[in-house]
């Protein structure tokens, strides 16, 4: 143990007091990390319950009674809204067909255009492939940018018209709309 950082532990003699000291220390080491994953697995059961009754239950039973609205004695105010979630696929293929689309319904704008260059040379972009040095060109949107495209587009955005049907999206574009209670 030549240069160790324990080097100073050599001469040391463990009594039977240290040895009980570290095995109590250690076990309660193990309670707290087991009281850990279990207060994480309780806090997973909760946020499915949480999500069930805010986009579930509340929304269904308010709508079933006509209101999306409603203040309770105590002050809170109770409003179901739609959200829209939506992500770029991974997959190459799928994540061009939804760009191009998204082009065509008008969301050009939204899509930041990128380019690697290994060994970057002093040229500019468009001369890369004429200049026959390689590269990646990509395509992506901000995950907010993209969100707020979609809900301006469905007519969910306050003041905007729908321009797209929900039947018209492409099923690639993963875009799901759900109701989500707010209680202010």
């Amino acid at each position: 143990m030549k240069n160790s950082n324990l080097d100073f532990l050599v001469d040391k003699k463990i009594t039977q007091d240290s040895l009980t000291e570290i095995a109590e220390t250690a076990k309660r080491l193990i309670a707290v990390r087991k009281d850990i994953a279990m207060m994480e697995i309780n806090l997973e059961t909760l946020k499915k319950k949480e999500k069930a009754l805010s986009q579930e239950t509340m929304p269904d039973l308010l709508l079933e009674h006509g209101l999306t609205s409603i203040t309770l004695e105590t002050g809170e105010k109770i409003t179901i809204t739609e959200e829209v979630y939506s992500t770029l696929a991974k997959d190459p293929i799928k994540r061009r067909f939804v760009l191009k689309w998204i082009v065509k319904n008008g969301g050009a704008a939204i899509i930041k255009k990128l380019c690697t260059v290994e060994e970057p040379e002093k040229v500019l972009i468009d001369f890369l492939n004429e200049m026959d040095i390689p590269y990646d060109a990509t395509q992506d949107i901000h995950h907010s940018t993209l969100r707020a495209w979609w809900r301006s587009k469905l007519g969910i955005t306050k003041g905007s018209l729908q321009e797209i049907e929900v039947g018209d999206i492409p099923k690639e574009a993963s875009v799901f709309i759900y109701k989500k209670t707010k209680i202010k």
